[in-house]
C-alpha cells in the first residue's frame, strides 16, 4: 500500500516535472513581455505542487516496512535532486528574463529619445527651409526693385540734357539706389546669419544624439 501511494506520488511529481520543463524552455521564451508574469506564475504554482509530491513521497517511505525503505528512500533522494535542478533551471530562467526586460526597458527609452532628436531634427530642417524660402523671396524683391531703379535711372539719363534740375533728381535716385542695395545686402547677411545659426543648432542636435 506504501509503495502504491509512493508510486502515485511520483507520477504526479513527473508528470508537473515535465510540464514545468515545457513552461520553461518554449512557453516561457516564446512569450512576450506583458505576458511572462503569468508563465512565471503558472511555473511557480506547478513548483509548489511537486514539491508537495515530494513530501507525500517522503511520508511514505517514513511509513514504509524495513525492507522497502532503502529502496524507496533510494527513489525519494533521485526525485529530490530532479527537484532542485528544476529549481536552479526556472532561477536561471527568472534571471534571464529580468535582463530581458531591463534590455527592452533600455531599448524603450533609446527609442523615446531617438524619436524626440528625429522631432527637434525636422523642426530644425523645417525652419531652415522657411529661411530659404525667405531668402528666396526677398532677393527676388531686390532684383525687382534694383531693376526698377534702373530704368528710372535710364530714364533720368536720357531728359538730363532736357532739364536742369534732372541732376538733383538722378542723384536722389542714385542714393535710394544705393540705400536699397544697402539695406537688401544688410537683409542677406541677417539671413546667412540665422541659416549658419540653424546649422550649428542642427549640428548640435546630431553631436548630442551620437555621443
Amino acid at each position: 500500500m506504501a509503495s502504491s501511494s509512493f508510486d502515485n506520488a511520483a507520477d504526479d511529481f513527473n508528470e508537473l516535472k515535465k510540464a514545468i520543463e515545457n513552461l520553461v524552455s518554449i512557453k516561457l521564451a516564446r512569450t512576450q513581455k506583458e505576458n511572462r508574469k503569468l508563465v512565471l506564475n503558472d511555473i511557480n504554482r506547478r513548483l509548489d505542487a511537486a514539491e508537495v509530491s515530494l513530501k507525500e513521497m517522503q511520508r511514505e517511505v517514513d511509513k514504509a516496512s524495513a525492507g522497502s525503505r532503502p529502496q524507496l528512500s533510494y527513489k525519494l533522494r533521485a526525485y529530490q535532486s530532479e527537484f532542485n535542478n528544476l529549481t536552479r533551471q526556472i532561477e536561471s530562467a527568472k534571471q534571464q528574463n529580468s535582463s530581458l526586460s531591463d534590455s527592452w526597458n533600455h531599448m524603450d527609452s533609446t527609442r523615446r529619445q531617438v524619436l524626440g532628436n528625429q522631432g527637434a531634427v525636422e523642426r530644425t530642417s523645417a525652419a531652415i527651409t522657411r529661411t530659404e524660402r525667405l531668402g528666396v523671396e526677398t532677393e527676388n524683391i531686390g532684383n525687382e526693385i534694383t531693376a526698377e531703379l534702373a530704368n528710372q535711372r535710364d530714364q533720368l539719363v536720357r531728359t538730363r540734357g532736357m532739364l536742369d534740375q534732372a541732376d538733383s533728381s538722378l542723384d536722389k535716385s542714385r542714393r535710394t539706389l544705393l540705400n536699397m542695395a544697402r539695406k537688401a545686402v544688410t537683409n542677406k547677411i541677417a539671413l546667412i546669419s540665422i541659416i549658419v545659426v540653424e546649422v550649428l543648432i542642427l549640428a548640435g542636435v546630431l553631436y548630442w544624439k551620437f555621443k
